[in-house]
């Protein structure tokens, strides 16, 4: 049984990989392979910071992290609207290597102080069976978040936030189905199921 415990951690550290290693595909990538990267990218970071504020930020209190909850979504909002400039700016433009290279380097800087500095701490707090508890309902949360970046949307990680967020998530996928974005595949994973 302990096999199949996941580690809340891991998971997370896990998407800021991903965000990493599209970042380096993007920066050598051909003209005509950047976009799909990009596309990829966006729909990482911004399902990464949702699924994290309706799920994992709302335990940080009771795990000795009190005031890193709001500082955390003060830090999301602002890559949100990095991320948000990005996906509304073409990937032709001149400065669009700069425009997302700035949402990446925003939300990495953030990851590197969540895996160095928060991850620990929460970690001490956490039985093995709490941090499952928590994978899973962070995984379970980037299913239910918007694939998009809303940075007007609420931040409070509560129900509002919750509801937008499937509103959203809807509307993301109907727009994207109408201009027939594509991505490329992630080099890691989640578990499938949990």
């Amino acid at each position: 049984m302990a096999a199949s415990l996941l580690n809340i951690a891991h998971e997370i550290k896990l998407d800021h990989d991903n965000v990493r290693e599209l970042w380096t595909r993007f920066q050598t990538a051909s003209p005509q392979d950047k976009p799909v990267i990009a596309n990829t990218l966006i729909r990482e970071m911004a399902i990464h910071s949702d699924a994290e504020e309706i799920s994992v930020y709302n335990d940080y209190a009771r795990l000795g992290l009190p005031d890193t909850a709001e500082h955390n979504k003060e830090e999301h909002a602002e890559v949100k609207k990095l991320v948000y400039q990005a996906d509304s700016t073409s990937v032709k433009h001149d400065d669009y290597d700069s425009i997302l290279g700035q949402a990446v380097n925003g939300f990495l800087t953030h990851a590197k102080e969540e895996e160095d500095m928060q991850h620990p701490k929460m970690l001490a707090h956490l039985s093995p069976e709490e941090n499952d508890k928590m994978a899973r309902e962070f995984l379970k949360a980037r299913t239910m978040v918007p694939q998009r970046p809303h940075p007007k949307a609420p931040q409070t990680g509560g129900v509002a936030q919750k509801a937008a967020g499937t509103f959203g998530s809807v509307h993301d996928k109907i727009i994207e189905k109408l201009e027939g974005r594509e991505y490329v595949e992630l080099k890691y994973r989640h578990p499938a199921t949990f």
